[in-house]
């Protein structure tokens, strides 16, 4: 069961409603890709983490996105996007994820059907599974400033035209991601998004790659025609965990900002309104976070 908050009441919302049909496309789709490679008989599954950690980011993004509705008001005064577009966050998630598969997929045939040719594949390999891994993470954070925001619906406007993602007006924002912040984010992430490239392409460097420890990876097709197991460095489990754990941090960091109001700007904003649609914004922002509670002081 899933805890939801709505206005002041706690509703239990049964997990398979969560699962929307775009939802469940997307993971029939996942899991089918991912019984194919597993059929190549893999003794080993520690590679599987890199697409399957990348799926559980993107069916997160998924979710929030697809049950959004079920947090709306009747005729809503609020729009509440505190961590970006989830949408796109999950459709750039899920292709790296479904790229993971496709390429473990094709090294997994090639050992069985050219094993000979293990050893001059396996850089590239290594190259494009790092770098498709590294860059997902990387390509969430690449617009987040143009979403990450809470705004007003203004009466007079149509509510669909203002869900498009060609939004120019800033007038109507009540809160938003700050540039700076956007920008210390996006830098960060690039200079780390390069160094762990760099550390993988090091490692695959022989007269580097040798002096780092590692251990030896069996593939499908490992002892046909004599071929060997593909050797790995202890580096590639600090890559792994290193791009998600940031991605955490960073979109903390995005929420914190997002629910953080000026309340010069936001009474400002609320003088332009009619008296009943104040209440009406003001209920929103309540129902919404105990945050904008303290932060506004919308009580």
């Amino acid at each position: 069961m899933i805890l939801i908050q709505e206005m002041s009441n706690k509703i239990y919302l049964p997990l398979k409603e969560l699962i929307t049909e775009k939802v469940g496309r997307d993971g029939i789709l996942f899991t089918f890709l991912f019984l194919l490679v597993l059929a190549q008989d893999w003794e080993n599954v520690f590679l599987f983490l890199f697409p399957l950690i990348t799926f559980g980011f993107s069916l997160f993004f998924n979710l929030i996105y697809n049950n959004k509705w079920r947090a709306d008001f009747d005729n809503p005064a609020i729009l509440y996007y505190p961590l970006g577009s989830e949408r796109k966050h999950a459709n750039r998630l899920n292709f790296c994820a479904l790229f993971l598969l496709i390429v473990l997929f094709w090294f997994g045939a090639e050992s069985l059907y050219h094993p000979q040719l293990v050893d001059d594949y396996a850089p590239f390999f290594q190259t494009v599974l790092v770098f498709v891994y590294t860059f997902g993470y990387v390509w969430i954070f690449v617009d987040l400033w143009k979403y990450s925001r809470v705004e007003i619906i203004f009466e007079d406007l149509d509510f669909r035209t203002l869900q498009t993602d060609d939004l120019k007006d800033m007038d109507n924002l009540i809160s938003f991601l700050k540039i700076k912040t956007f920008k210390n984010i996006s830098l960060v992430n690039f200079l780390v998004f390069i160094v762990l490239n760099l550390l993988n392409l090091a490692t695959i460097l022989p007269f580097i790659g040798d002096f780092i420890p590692g251990f030896a990876y069996s593939l499908p097709g490992t002892g046909i025609e004599d071929s060997q197991a593909l050797w790995l460095n202890y580096s590639l489990f600090f890559i792994l965990a290193i791009p998600p754990i940031l991605a955490i941090i960073f979109l903390k960091i995005v929420w914190t900002q997002v629910h953080s109001f000026n309340a010069d700007r936001f009474n400002a904003l609320m003088k332009k309104l009619p008296q009943n649609y104040r209440f009406k914004v003001r209920e929103n922002l309540k129902a919404l976070n105990t945050a904008f509670r303290k932060e506004m002081r919308v009580e």
